[in-house]
């Protein structure tokens, strides 16, 4: 589980040491989380969850690299009550990422002018891929 605002590493060496599989540039990869505010799941229903990743944090969203959220399906809050969402990453936009990058994810707790905090930050590693074809 993942505590509210914890710094959460994406990266191969995190990754494999936890048993999954390094993400390469130009892969589908799927990050799944469950968030948990003071040792309880933050319930997520009706939340809207945003996934960033920027070359710096002082860009503004409309600069970042990746932007996905839930309410255009690149995130599914696949068991709300227990704070559980996964990050879908398609190969199309992790094309052009191979390196490092910091990510957040954010999300706004119901409705529109509810709370926004912030669930992730870390690191994202996209190791380089031999093969460019991604159609």
């Amino acid at each position: 589980m993942h505590q509210v605002s914890v710094k959460h590493n994406i990266t191969a060496d995190a990754l494999e040491a936890a048993g999954y599989r390094a993400i390469h540039a130009g892969d589908d990869y799927d990050h799944h989380f469950t968030v948990t505010r003071g040792g309880v799941a933050l319930d997520l229903t009706g939340a809207k969850v945003w996934f960033t990743i920027k070359e710096s944090s002082r860009l503004s969203d409309d600069k970042s690299k990746l932007q996905a959220d839930s309410e255009t399906g690149d995130i599914t809050i696949t068991d709300p009550p227990n704070g559980e969402f996964t990050v879908h990453l398609r190969d199309t936009e992790t094309a052009g990422l191979e390196g490092l990058w910091p990510y957040d994810i954010k999300a706004r707790l119901g409705a529109a002018g509810a709370e926004i905090i912030r669930l992730a930050r870390g690191e994202i590693e996209f190791l380089p891929s031999l093969t460019r074809a991604i159609t």
